[in-house]
């Protein structure tokens, strides 16, 4: 069974980590929002998860199980079903023992769960010692499942590739909207959602050329090549995907969008499609939302001591801005969803409008753009501003109307939060100039302004470490002098990398995390942006008030076998 909430908090509250009166506000979300106490707690960020499994280890006096540096043999992990061991949050990782006398090493979420080991020393006939895992590590070994999937569902897809009689293109359109419904095309769709929902993948792409229809997966920010199909079924599979987002089969033309809901498990995936017409056909790329996902808190995405603590501050204010830049996929709505987490408390309205709406919080009114209708980031903000809110966030600012609403909001009593497509952070109050916003309101509302990207991160199971090479000292001082850092950093005498495994699928790389680079809006950097000076002029007084810049913070990060070098440098020239 799960700890007694008295026991939790006692266990907590003996921690010094929170005061009782945060605990108490815990447990009441936990009845408003039916989500566990634990749960809330790590989403509000007042204790990390791997502090809560360390004193619940103490609690349960069972060791601690990393899965994130266990390769687990595929022989002890055929023992158990992937289903199941969701349902129960438990993984077989070692069997130790002499043939008769076996034990199994059973690392669970709940080591307090009786009822599932007495049923697994009965299934699998033998002792069951358990130990406590946190959900981010059961998270590995499932990925690990996954991998030694990817050749059933090759075979999978060939099984239903072989049901398909189709000896050339369908030239009408009826023939094409019959394959698209027959059960080998439903079940080849599904699979392939199904195997990306698996491995975690953001985006799923669908791209003809002349002699293959060429199915990519991007994980952890870099797509990989996951199927060839016949290029024979490239209008069918597309008229499939039209079908289910009601969009113009006989439209081939013309770029079309759309979305569809795709259930998984117990779960809702919020598919976002766009089809693109190309040479050798229509181009599919299908974007997978988890809005059920918990947005993570601050303390997970990588943000330095001093940095974090700048953000807090600010985030706490009751009027202003925070603008968060970077490309698209760097992370930004996750970031200002990890701060709107901290500050969704019952004594404030919080308002979003985006596009789209990529994590649901409860609480929380969140709206998204809708063109046809004429909802968009400027007309959401005006109507936002008569619905008394505390808090707004706004997807993107985009155009001169958004940024002055912007603006004006933040001048008005409300926290605003929002993005701009800038390189850096010193770069986004010139931006705003760009759009027509009077210099002495950017310098009255903006309090914070953050620049991020995402590095993939080394796989814990197969670092290793080695010299830095004379050409990568070479690359690193060419990238610094290509940046113009204005201060001298030195390349590390050491880098790790990952040899690739079982694990990370010999990639060498699981997960990703940010690079971060905070400006703090001080009295004299709102005098520059109020004398109109150039971005350069901005950077270099930041720098002086110790700004941590993205590559700083990323070299720090290779200093401490986080990331490589290569991808810090891959991701800082993007």
């Amino acid at each position: 069974m799960p700890i007694p909430t008295e026991d939790l908090k006692k266990l907590v509250l003996e921690s010094k980590i929170i005061p009782p009166a945060r605990f108490e506000s815990a447990v009441a979300e936990s009845k408003r929002s039916g989500r566990t106490v634990p749960n809330v707690l790590i989403g509000r960020g007042d204790i990390s998860e791997s502090f809560l499994t360390d004193l619940l280890a103490k609690y349960f006096n069972v060791p601690q199980a990393d899965l994130e540096r266990i390769d687990i043999p595929p022989a002890v992990m055929k023992l158990l079903s992937e289903d199941f061991m969701r349902q129960r949050g438990a993984v077989i990782y070692r069997v130790e023992g002499k043939p008769g006398h076996e034990i199994a090493k059973v690392a669970m979420t709940d080591p307090g769960d009786l009822e599932t080991i007495s049923y697994l020393e009965t299934k699998l006939g033998m002792k069951v010692d358990p130990a406590i895992v946190s959900s981010a590590s059961l998270k590995s070994a499932f990925r690990v499942v996954r991998g030694e999937t990817l050749e059933n569902f090759a075979k999978e897809i060939e099984q239903n590739l072989a049901k398909i009689r189709v000896s050339a293109k369908p030239e009408e359109e009826a023939e094409t909207v019959r394959l698209a419904e027959a059960v080998p095309i439903i079940a080849i769709l599904d699979r392939i959602m199904r195997q990306a929902i698996a491995l975690d993948a953001s985006d799923i792409h669908f791209e003809p050329f002349q002699d293959t229809f060429l199915v990519r997966f991007r994980t952890d920010g870099v797509l990989h090549e996951i199927l060839h199909l016949p290029q024979v079924l490239s209008l069918i599979l597309v008229a499939r995907v039209k079908v289910l987002t009601n969009l113009k089969i006989d439209e081939h033309a013309v770029p079309q969008d759309g979305r569809f809901t795709f259930k998984h498990e117990d779960e809702e995936i919020d598919i976002r499609v766009s089809i693109m017409p190309t040479f050798w056909g229509e181009k599919i790329v299908m974007r997978l939302l988890r809005s059920s996902a918990r947005p993570v808190n601050l303390g997970e995405l990588g943000f330095g001591d001093r940095d974090l603590e700048i953000l807090e501050a600010e985030s706490k204010a009751t009027h202003g801005m925070i603008l968060t830049t970077g490309p698209t996929g760097s992370g930004k709505t996750t970031t200002l969803y990890a701060i709107l987490n901290r500050l969704n408390t019952p004594e404030v309205n919080i308002v979003t409008i985006e596009d789209p709406v990529e994590y649901a919080v409860g609480r929380i009114n969140q709206s998204q753009v809708n063109t046809q209708s004429g909802l968009t980031f400027a007309t959401g903000l005006r109507s936002f501003l008569r619905q008394d809110p505390n808090i707004i966030l706004v997807g993107e600012i985009r155009d001169q109307e958004t940024a002055g609403l912007a603006v004006h909001a933040a001048l008005t009593g409300h926290l605003v939060l929002s993005t701009l497509h800038t390189n850096d952070a010193p770069t986004a109050l010139p931006r705003l100039l760009d759009m027509g916003v009077p210099p002495f309101l950017i310098a009255t509302t903006v309090n914070l302004v953050m620049a991020q990207r995402l590095v993939r991160k080394i796989c814990s199971v197969c670092i290793h470490s080695r010299k830095i090479t004379e050409e990568e000292i070479k690359i690193f001082l060419s990238q610094i002098k290509l940046l113009g850092e204005g201060r001298a950093i030195s390349p590390p005498s050491l880098v790790f990398e990952g040899r690739g495994c079982r694990v990370c699928g010999g990639s060498g790389f699981r997960g990703r995390l940010g690079i971060f680079e905070v400006l703090h809006m001080s009295d004299t950097i709102r005098q520059l942006v109020v004398k109109e000076v150039p971005a350069s002029e901005i950077r270099k007084q930041a720098l002086q008030e110790d700004m941590r810049t993205m590559f700083e913070d990323g070299v720090e990060k290779v200093q401490r076998g986080i990331t490589t070098l290569a991808e810090l440098l891959r991701v800082v020239r993007e």
